[in-house]
This record gives C-alpha cells, sequence and structure tokens, in this order.
C-alpha cells in the first residue's frame, strides 16, 4: 500500500472542516474492517483513510503545524501500511475495570504470534510487531502484517470462506470473514499490483 505523504495531510484549519464526513467515513470503513474474535480481541485492518485519519487526529489534539513533525507522524503511522502485497491491521486486547488485568495479559502473551487469515487452500501466517510481549505479560495493541503471495491473493478472492483465526494455547478462536471485509481486504491487495 503506497504510504501517506505530507500532500495527504490537510492542515489543521482545512481538515476541521472536513473533519465530521471524513470521521464518519472512517467509522463506516471500521465497520466493515473490524473483526471481533473471541470476546477479547478485536482485529482492525488497516488502509490509507483509517491512517489518514490518525495521523489528522494526533495532529489537531497535538497541535501539530511543523512539517517536520507531522513527518514523524507520518513515520509512525506509515509502518501501519506495509508495502506490497500485504495488508496491515491493529490487534486490540479489551479490558475493563473488574479484570485482572495483569494475569489476561499474561494469559495472553505471544497472542500476537498465533494469528492467521485462512480458507479453503489458504493460510496465511500474520508477521507481528516484535518486543510487544514477554513472557510475564503482552501489550494490550499489537501491529500485524499479513504478506500474501500471487497464489495466496488468489486463494484469498477464490476462497468461499475465509476466517481470521487465532491459535494460542490460552486463546483458540476462529471467525468467518463477511463478504464485505473480505471483498475490502482483496481490494487493498490488488490495488497494489
Amino acid at each position: 500500500m503506497k504510504p501517506l505523504t505530507l500532500a495527504d495531510i490537510a492542515p489543521i484549519d482545512d481538515y476541521v472542516k472536513t473533519r465530521n464526513p471524513f470521521r464518519q467515513r472512517v467509522i463506516d470503513i471500521k465497520k466493515i474492517r473490524r473483526v471481533d474474535i473471541g470476546s477479547r480481541i478485536s482485529v482492525v485492518f488497516e488502509n490509507r483513510d483509517t491512517i489518514k485519519f490518525q495521523v489528522q487526529e494526533m495532529c489537531r489534539i497535538e497541535h501539530i503545524t511543523r512539517p517536520d513533525l507531522v513527518q514523524q507522524e507520518l513515520d509512525v503511522y506509515n509502518d501501519l501500511l506495509p508495502i506490497g502485497q500485504a495488508i496491515g491491521a491493529t490487534l486490540l486486547i479489551a479490558l475493563n475495570s473488574d479484570d485482572n488485568m495483569a494475569e489476561i495479559l499474561r494469559q495472553l502473551s505471544g497472542v500476537e504470534e498465533h494469528v492467521y487469515l485462512e480458507g479453503h487452500n489458504l493460510k496465511v501466517h500474520a508477521q507481528a510487531e516484535t518486543g510487544r510481549s514477554t513472557e510475564e505479560k503482552t501489550s494490550s495493541v499489537h501491529y500485524l502484517t499479513f504478506a500474501f503471495t500471487h497464489d495466496q491473493i488468489e486463494g484469498l478472492a477464490e476462497s468461499p470462506d475465509v476466517a481470521l483465526a487465532i491459535h494460542h494455547p490460552n486463546y483458540e478462536y476462529r471467525v468467518s470473514l463477511s463478504s464485505p471485509t473480505k471483498a475490502s481486504l482483496v481490494a487493498d491487495l490488488i490495488q497494489d499490483r
């Protein structure tokens, strides 16, 4: 996926004028691209619009206007837009104040290493950003990259049932992707050919 550049980021005053419709569009995109897998984990498949929204919001909230500082934000968030035949995603672990957070994060340590997209003749293992888990605990946010071969893209497009799966010793779930979610991911991969 093509990285965002400074030219893609509107000045704060201009952004504020178009924020509400853009925000609604991103909400609609995330409804399609967010997959709840079990009671604790959600995965959001990122794209240029979701990342652009995050950068624009950071600039608005933090009053970042200097081009070099905007570029720093872009450098951080562009890592979620993998180059080539790949899809970036954010894995989120849901926690609330009633939870024994330390115990849950200990039980889910390494969960990011056990995430797959699966279908008929398709199994794509997510590569996780390193350094976010130890044997004692894991982070509640992980960044994943699903890298595809040409054949795997065809498998994703042609498989009648594609699922997001986690095969972790303490968290075993498999959820079929909706047709709009699958179509959105295929479109991401095809546009980068």
